[in-house]
């Protein structure tokens, strides 16, 4: 069994350029979406911490923009209308239109002037299409097939011609089709054709369909509302491969190598990261891994069960409790007083010793603890030994802290006699049985296991929860898991996903644990917060425009301006990643999921003590932070500037502010004037630079 993918699998070019620049234009503050930035619902949803989706430019707040708002055309382009609409409003495009939807444009729009009639060959519906349409005065008509092409009207009165142009992502084939249908269309009329369809499309549809030709089933990852991906699933299936379309990891069906399936071909949709691939192909390689251990352990259960069939009389199980099936293996015999006064001696001795056979469960009693094994009274002739293999891995451990002479459980002979005539019993069989009946009501029921991981092996780890259970790699974390082997040897809490106890197969998953409790603290903060409120939170993303704080499961945005009364530079100069801080919350917005928060408002402003800090004719020590033409910005504390206007910088005439002082420069000013409302402090120099003879002559 084996797994292969197809070359050029995820982001073309043009999708890669669009989310590139999207993200570059998202760290100078928010930006805005026309449409989806690409048709893979997973994707925009991560991408949504730095882009807003709109469906029309109308729908932006610009009273909420603090700077010009800046718009993302997406990769499968707009008509002109847009552009012009876009500057009417004063808007800032960011034009990420891919440069071969650019050609399909140009060239539909070049058949348009010349006096052609455009027809497009595509989806009707589809957005590239719609835009291409757009290009030529929307008189375009549209074709997704030959039948469709046939189905047109003739060329309308005052046309030369026909000018043909193809969606970048349809198929050769079908775009041929179309186009020996229009060379029959009734009339002289010359067909033009511009070949507009993608190279790359081209190269990862030619790359799946060979795939297709050496595998048992593709695996098509990508958004269902995609036109490419759909054309994969199409090319796929028309090589008589059956085609699976998922967007996701969680959509592998568990059974994905079962039956004739030996080996799996994928390929991905122009819109599907590499993140969402790799995702993919590491859970078909842990369907793989796991398939193949459960094969293992099938084979090993019958050949067990093929061994003891003929001596086993106990299977305890949650139907028939292990007291009322001891009771049906091990009928009492006659007491003491039933029997007659002839006994023999060896009836008389052996009464009361029970007829042990391999498959009895019977109660046994500690009656030695050894290193490796115990010896336990089992109501036979002799004691039975209990080697540590046949406890629990933790039992076996421990084996001198976890058991005591006198404790009684319940045991399963495995050896009517070993070599010494000891019989051999396993106290693991019956925890074993009784364990996968709690994991099947824990499955059942969403309750919580706990266990240690053990090991850690291909395609995720193995989870000690009294029996061995898989965790996959995908569901270890909420987030992609790099180190495996840092798991091994920490307690996990999971829960039961897949319980099968006669395949011996258990999928576990701490991640389906961390949503649900993620999802509860997050319902519970949306339910509780509110504007006005002071909450703590963890620093957990530093962007150019600001810092994301986790409030427990919710995060809520520091904007630069809220993060002190002064001028930041960059978010880093004041916080950095894991920081615990007290946050202000300055608005909530529970439809759009968004909280603004801010720090200065925990702070009093300087201002509002300016005044009796620095009464006027105060004299106090000031920092030069930048210069202008007509004087000097000096910093009195983090907050409070004044100017020092030029005429104070000195007793002479001053031509430039830098002759005098320079950036950085710590000087002696007097106050001259403070208004706290307007935020303006008056400062000299000039008044502490008099010589003693004014000073005299002011006096006299």
């Amino acid at each position: 069994m084996e797994v292969q993918v197809a070359e050029g699998s995820g982001f073309c070019f043009g999708v890669k350029r669009a989310v590139t620049m999207a993200k570059t234009a998202a760290g100078a503050g928010r930006i805005y979406s026309l449409g989806p930035l690409i048709h893979n619902p997973r994707e925009i949803a991560r991408l949504s911490v730095y882009v807003c989706v709109v469906d029309s430019l109308e729908n932006i707040d610009l009273a909420n923009e603090d700077v010009l708002a800046r718009v993302v055309i997406r990769s499968h382009g707009v008509g002109p209308e847009v552009y012009a609409q876009a500057e009417t409003l004063g808007l800032d495009l960011i034009d990420a239109t891919c440069p071969f939807v650019q050609k399909a444009q140009r060239a539909a729009r070049g058949f348009f002037q010349a006096g052609r009639q455009v027809v497009i060959v595509g989806d009707h519906n589809h957005p590239e299409v719609l835009g291409i349409k757009a290009w030529t005065a929307n008189s375009a008509w549209i074709a997704a097939n030959a039948a469709e092409a046939a189905a047109l009207p003739d060329l309308p009165e005052g046309k030369i011609g026909w000018g043909v142009v193809a969606q970048t992502t349809q198929t050769e084939a079908n775009l041929a089709e179309v186009l020996a249908v229009m060379q029959q269309k009734p009339g002289l009329a010359e067909v033009c054709f511009h070949d507009t369809i993608c190279r790359a499309t081209r190269q990862r549809q030619q790359a799946a369909k060979a795939l297709a030709a050496r595998v048992d089933l593709m695996v098509v990852i990508g958004g269902k509302n995609s036109a490419n991906t759909k054309k994969l699933v199409q090319i796929c299936q028309e090589s008589g491969v059956p085609a699976l379309l998922v967007e996701g990891a969680d959509e592998l069906p568990a059974d994905l190598f079962g039956g004739l399936i030996k080996s799996v071909g994928v390929c991905a949709g122009a819109s599907t990261p590499d993140w969402i691939i790799e995702e993919v192909v590491v859970k078909m390689s842990e369907l793989k891994e796991v398939m193949e251990q459960t094969a293992e352990v099938k084979e090993e259960t019958q050949e067990v069960k093929r061994n003891f069939a003929a001596e086993m009389s106990f299977v305890p199980s949650a139907a028939k409790p292990v007291a009322a099936a001891k009771a049906e293996a091990e009928p009492e015999g006659p007491s003491l007083d039933q029997m007659g006064d002839d006994v023999s001696f060896e009836e008389f001795y052996n009464h009361g010793i029970k007829d042990i056979h391999r498959g009895s469960c019977v109660q046994g009693t500690v009656v030695q603890v050894r290193d490796t094994e115990m010896l336990v009274d089992i109501g036979g002739k002799s004691e039975g030994i209990l080697p540590s293999n046949q406890l629990l891995a933790e039992e076996a451990e421990n084996i001198r802290e976890k058991f005591h002479v006198g404790d009684k459980f319940d045991v399963i002979v495995i050896r009517k006699e070993n070599k010494e005539g000891y019989p051999v019993v396993s106290k693991r069989m019956v925890d074993v049985v009784k364990i996968w009946d709690k994991l099947q009501v824990a499955k059942e029921d969403g309750t919580v296991v706990t266990g240690k991981v053990v090991e850690a092996v291909k395609g995720g780890v193995l989870m000690d929860v009294g029996v061995r259970g898989f965790v996959p790699y995908s569901q270890l974390d909420t987030h992609f898991v790099e180190d495996v082997k840092a798991y091994v040897g920490k307690e996990l809490s999971a829960k039961v996903i897949e319980c099968d106890k006669d395949k011996n197969r258990l999928l576990l998953s701490p991640k389906q644990l961390k949503m649900e409790e993620l999802k509860k603290k997050q319902e519970t903060i949306w339910a509780e917060i509110a504007e006005g409120q002071t909450r703590r939170g963890v620093v957990s993303r530093l962007t150019n425009f600001g810092a994301f704080v986790d409030l427990g499961g919710v995060d809520g945005l520091l904007h630069v301006s809220q993060m002190a009364w002064y001028r930041i530079n960059q978010p880093s100069d004041v916080l950095k990643e894991g920081d615990e801080i007290e946050v202000y919350v300055l608005s909530v917005d529970p439809e759009k999921k968004k909280i603004s928060l801010s720090l200065k408002q925990l702070i009093p402003n300087p201002w509002s003590l300016a005044a009796e800090k620095y009464p006027v004719g105060a004299v106090v020590s000031a920092t030069i932070m930048r210069l202008a033409p007509f004087g000097a910005f000096a910093q009195l504390e983090p907050g409070v500037e004044g100017l020092i206007h030029i005429s104070q910088l000195d007793k002479g005439r001053v031509e430039k502010t830098e002759d005098v002082v320079a950036p950085g420069q710590v000087v002696e000013v007097k106050v001259l004037s403070v208004d706290t409302d307007n935020k303006r402090l008056s400062l000299s120099i000039k008044e502490l630079l008099k010589d003693n003879s004014e000073d005299t002559a002011e006096e006299e």
